[in-house]
């Protein structure tokens, strides 16, 4: 049996069964199976994840009693059976059916059949099937193709419209390019891109940001440049928003929802290690992780700790220059990154959230002083908890003002999606 396409069986059953992130169980499989083409492991475990519900609207014509009642297992085989034949050139059509079966004679007792059946079916009757644009309705259509669930679906189309959806869906269906920020405390963009071209990887500016660096090229973490802090992983849309935010010497600022902690490492970089920030989270693994972090970028002005950012800690009402609120969200702006999104179900197209962000949200402005900043910000892409939690906020609270309110889109942008809006305190 490859063990290539074991890995990725494994990774595969483990997202359907358990709910795991792509990234977390691809790493760990990875690390215990110890596949000799990671990459391709990769490119099926992403591709397969992105492509689902496209790769079912397909399955469910060839198997003869549906989807509705069959196992993971062997579901988990025939998707990347399917994928393998539809999408991977590289991959020889014997190779991905007999491998198919290979995984069903070991992990679906009594499945080889079946498998070997639908796979040859697919081959032989392809040109035949119905293909997804055959649908009328158009969330169904939108959702076989594009493969989103269909609640995420409508709501993009009442909010975007048809042509603009598919502009935002295509764009989350592609590989994003690796992203890096710069820390301007260890080097600056021109001597990182040649150290980088000595290890083989090409480095270009983003047209946007000094900061950011987009790369292309393998390791990019094994290199010694990472290793001592001369940079991070990060997109340029969350490099954007802190730009905006204008961080400055000797600030306060206080970082509510912190981790993983990109936005407060890139303030503490353009603060130049002076002033102070407070940077909370929930959960003591990620705040020990930021700490980590800071030390590998020489970062020694955060100060991170537990602390539950609805509830108000009294002794820094009113004290902060500058506050970052930056809230659990749906995800729908790194899709692109973690596709396992694309399924999830969003709750009243996410209002039922939105609550939640707004109460995080006023909790935080408490501690903005008079004349202070406070900044909003969203990994997604959807108007209820980013616009729509701004206007409930303004709207209670005069004294504060609106000032800069930017959505990022991939497809128009290259970014993640991203949303961030910047308020002043008056009084």
């Amino acid at each position: 049996m490859d063990i290539n396409r074991k890995t990725a069986y494994k990774v595969l059953l483990r997202m359907e069964q358990t709910d795991a992130y792509s990234n977390i169980e691809l790493n760990a499989q990875l690390k215990q199976e110890q596949p000799d083409s990671p990459g391709f492991v990769r490119e099926l475990v992403y591709g397969v994840t992105e492509r689902r519900l496209y790769l079912d609207f397909f399955l469910s014509q060839l198997v003869s009693r549906g989807l509705k009642n069959m196992k993971a297992q062997p579901l988990t085989v025939l998707r990347m059976g399917l994928y393998q034949l539809m999408f991977m050139d590289s991959v020889p059509d014997y190779a991905a059916v007999d491998e198919s079966v290979q995984l069903a004679r070991r992990y679906c007792f009594g499945q080889a059949g079946l498998v070997n059946g639908v796979l040859r079916n697919y081959q032989r009757n392809k040109d035949k099937l119905k293909k997804p644009k055959s649908v009328k309705n158009t969330v169904k259509r939108l959702s076989y193709e594009y493969s989103f669930a269909p609640c995420i679906t409508k709501m993009w189309l009442d909010q975007y419209g048809l042509d603009r959806t598919r502009e935002i869906m295509e764009a989350s269906n592609e590989t994003p390019p690796v992203m890096i920020r710069v820390n301007p405390m260890k080097t600056d963009a021109d001597t990182l891109i040649a150290r980088l071209e000595e290890n083989e990887i090409q480095a270009v500016r983003s047209e946007d940001t000094d900061r950011i660096l987009i790369c292309k090229g393998k390791n990019i973490l094994d290199t010694m440049e990472y290793h001592q802090g001369w940079f991070s992983v990060q997109d340029e849309a969350s490099v954007l928003a802190v730009e905006a935010f204008k961080p400055q010497p000797n600030d306060l600022i206080i970082d509510v929802c912190a981790a993983p902690g990109g936005k407060a490492m890139a303030c503490a970089e353009i603060m130049n290690n002076t002033g102070k920030i407070i940077a909370f989270d929930l959960y003591e693994k990620k705040i020990n992780h930021m700490k980590e972090e800071a030390d590998r970028l020489g970062v020694t002005n955060i100060e991170a700790s537990v602390h539950d950012a609805t509830k108000l800690d009294n002794e820094l009402v009113g004290k902060a220059d500058r506050v970052i609120c930056d809230v659990p969200c749906s995800g729908l702006g790194v899709v692109r990154r973690k596709p396992e999104i694309k399924y999830k179900k969003l709750i009243n197209d996410g209002k039922d959230l939105a609550k939640l962000q707004l109460s995080i949200l006023e909790t935080a402005a408490k501690y903005v002083k008079e004349g202070g900043q406070l900044m909003y910000s969203t990994c997604t892409i959807n108007a209820n908890e980013n616009t729509g939690v701004i206007s409930a906020f303004l709207g209670k609270h005069s004294n504060f003002n609106l000032g800069r309110n930017r959505q990022l889109l991939p497809n128009s942008d290259g970014t993640d999606g991203f949303y961030y809006c910047k308020m002043k305190k008056r009084y």
